[in-house]
């Protein structure tokens, strides 16, 4: 039965689109068959693997009337939501024009800027485009303004079954994050030594040189995070460590260069009070710690999360939106 909506990250092979797609295919059900499934990689999700996977696990949690990259075009949904691609895009766009879909939604892992592919994140047959925050929202907008009325922000969820706090581990250590070398905070260590000359257990870990199960098993033996990022769109690996009831210290940072560009931007656009506070600069932080250490109870990052940010809420949130289109 035609679905009501279709997520979508790789083009439908018909048309131009049927021999390399039908290859890849073929080629990725033989892998999907033979890999074991591990939690940060899969090859059934395109695209950006964490926003995907949430989506569509998040979609078949709630039961929602979709499917996930059909394979013709009587599969394909009256909605199409295409996560990533622009391939992807394009066709959906042609198939619009087509008539073959009535409501295009767009984002939030297409383009970087909105001018990106002659701008063709702003086209018109798209009606709604998708961003991960507010803050990218403003940078799209100002580059295409007929985006003005159609766009909207959307995050995607974690995993609470797998991002759980453990029930046996001593949680006495304090983890630190660093996603980039910012260059501006400079070096973490004054940072980390601050906390050990407190009596503190510091961990670190770098972008780029863990597994998932690292940074889950840290996680399980940590009170408190640590995060260094030059900005940050949405900050899944801060949703995930709040969702392992971990609450962060986060640095902020209110301007970043992206692709030659000086922008506003964010190091944690949906950090809040529940969740973790910012810091500025080192004297900042330790007034930060201190206040973490006299009001633990305050922070609530994991019943944050369950309410706001878990798989389940964040595919309810986009669902309800489509289908009220």
């Amino acid at each position: 039965m035609r679905p009501v909506l279709s997520v979508l990250t790789n083009p439908l092979p018909v048309g131009k689109n049927f021999l390399p797609e039908t290859i890849h295919r073929v080629a990725r059900s033989f892998k999907y068959r033979l890999k074991t499934r591990s939690f940060d990689s899969h090859p059934r999700y395109r695209g950006h693997f964490a926003v995907t996977r949430s989506l569509v696990e998040g979609l078949q949690k709630i039961n929602a009337n979709f499917n996930y990259n059909p394979n013709s075009l009587s599969e394909l949904g009256d909605i199409a939501l295409v996560l990533a691609g622009v391939r992807t895009l394009r066709q959906a766009i042609h198939l619009k024009q087509k008539g073959k879909i009535r409501k295009l939604f767009a984002g939030p892992n297409i383009v970087s800027f909105s001018t990106d592919f002659n701008s063709i994140i702003a086209s018109p047959e798209i009606d709604n485009v998708i961003t991960p925050c507010e803050w990218v929202i403003e940078h799209y907008v100002q580059d295409n303004t007929s985006l003005r009325k159609r766009i909207l922000s959307w995050p995607a969820g974690v995993d609470m079954h797998y991002w759980a706090p453990s029930s046996t581990n001593n949680r006495d250590r304090i983890l630190f994050f660093e996603k980039q070398n910012t260059g501006v905070v400079g070096p973490i260590k004054p940072y980390a030594e601050y906390l050990q000359n407190l009596g503190w257990s510091v961990d670190t870990l770098r972008y780029g040189s863990f597994q998932h199960q690292d940074y889950r098993d840290l996680l399980q033996r940590s009170c408190l995070m640590v995060g260094f990022a030059n900005s940050e769109s949405q900050g899944i690996a801060w949703a995930e460590a709040w969702a392992a009831d971990v609450p962060t210290l986060l640095w902020r940072n209110d301007y970043d260069v992206i692709n030659g560009r000086l922008l506003k931007t964010s190091t944690a656009p949906y950090l809040c009070k529940e969740n973790g506070l910012f810091f500025s600069d080192l004297e900042d932080f330790k007034k930060k710690v201190s206040y973490w250490q006299s009001n633990r109870e305050e922070f609530t990052p994991r019943a944050w999360t369950l309410n706001n940010m878990s798989d389940e809420v964040c595919a309810r949130k986009i669902y309800s939106r489509v289908m009220s289109c």
